[in-house]
């Protein structure tokens, strides 16, 4: 009784590995440390201005260059970074990286495709796999990690609804996971209820070995580790967006802006600072929360903006107030939403 890899000889019959051969564990190395495996599948998933594409793009920088991110080891290999919309955005997010992390000399392997390819088409993914393999004899390093930002546009021809369509996108992201045994992520967008999942057929969820939710679109936002395969899911990992000017406009003489990734210090166990609130909304906001809300209630921003509206907020007061309060100590970012604190430093934690 023989392993074996594939068909045998005679083409015939499939390859069985044997109980005599499954003796030994199979150890799949992380490109990030207990966050993302090598060569797996995984969706960057949140609202509109929620910060998703840039967190993406900060993990993929830390790859290129072999850097820790948040404090977990990465193994560095070239990233391909498809940017199927936004390209100049995205550019201006790498100037900005590169400003503030002087540290970083000469080039890392990273590169950019400054357009979406069809993850409904054999012949674009044939195209790709054959650019990765240019870019890896060029730059000398394997790949590592390939980010499709957003997998709307990659399946642009297709329905994202139709688990026929996305089907066929995964497929795709497969055989460049295995031609080229690398890790594929799709940045994408929330649906109505994002507890639930990305936007679209759950084929994609179903498929995925990894799931991260990006929460928030001011201040303080929360990226959570919602889905994991074969580690433990749960992490939460706040971060906010500081702004930084790239450049000045030569018409007008005004600054061109962008900005980085500033990982806040949940994992080191420290509360922000206490900050006051702002503005008649948010007060009485507060004062709606002290009366209803328990220790262990735990609130997505949808339930809280909820709140804000049956107190009497407009849709955009209540969107407001709420996203500049879960920024601050009253709220602590958990799994699947936010804790209401009433300000009481807690010592945070990456997983719940």
């Amino acid at each position: 009784m023989n392993e074996g890899n594939g068909q045998d000889s005679s083409g015939d019959t499939l390859s069985l590995v044997w109980f005599s051969g499954l003796s030994s564990p199979s150890h799949q190395p992380h490109l990030v440390k207990d966050l993302l495996s090598a060569g797996t599948l995984f969706v960057i998933y949140g609202e509109s201005n929620s910060g998703k594409t840039f967190f993406a793009l900060d993990m993929a920088l830390a790859v290129a260059s072999g850097a820790s991110f948040r404090g977990r080891r990465t193994a560095r290999g070239l990233v391909i970074y498809v940017a199927g919309e936004g390209a100049n955005s995205v550019r201006n997010r790498v100037v900005a990286y590169r400003m503030t992390n002087p540290q970083i000399q000469g080039g890392i392997p990273f590169a950019m495709i400054p357009f979406s390819v069809d993850f409904l088409s054999e012949e674009a993914i044939d195209v790709l796999i054959h650019t990765i393999e240019t870019a890896e004899a060029e730059c000398g390093e394997k790949a590592a990690l390939v980010i499709i930002d957003t997998f709307a546009r990659a399946v642009a021809r297709g329905d994202e609804n139709s688990a026929k369509d996305v089907g066929v996108a995964v497929a795709l992201a497969d055989r460049i996971r295995q031609s080229r045994e690398t890790c594929v992520g799709f940045i994408h967008h929330a649906g109505k209820d994002a507890s639930k999942g990305a936007r679209g057929s759950s084929a994609l969820r179903a498929a995925v070995d990894t799931e991260i939710l990006i929460e928030g679109t001011s201040g303080q936002r929360v990226a959570t580790v919602c889905k994991q395969r074969d580690m433990e899911s749960g992490a939460s990992m706040p971060f906010e967006l500081v702004p930084v000017q790239v450049d000045i406009d030569a018409e007008d003489n005004s600054a061109v802006m962008s900005c980085v990734v500033k990982h806040c210090d949940a994992e080191a166990g420290q509360a922000p600072a206490v900050a006051s609130l702002k503005g008649k909304a948010q007060r009485q906001f507060l004062a709606a929360l002290r009366a209803k809300a328990t220790p262990e209630a735990i609130y997505s921003l949808p339930e809280l903006r909820l709140i804000g509206k049956q107190m009497g907020l407009s849709k955009s007061t209540a969107k407001y107030a709420v996203d500049a309060i879960v920024a601050t100590p009253y709220f602590q970012p958990t799994l699947g939403g936010y804790r209401f604190t009433d300000g009481v430093q807690t010592s945070s934690s990456t997983q719940a």
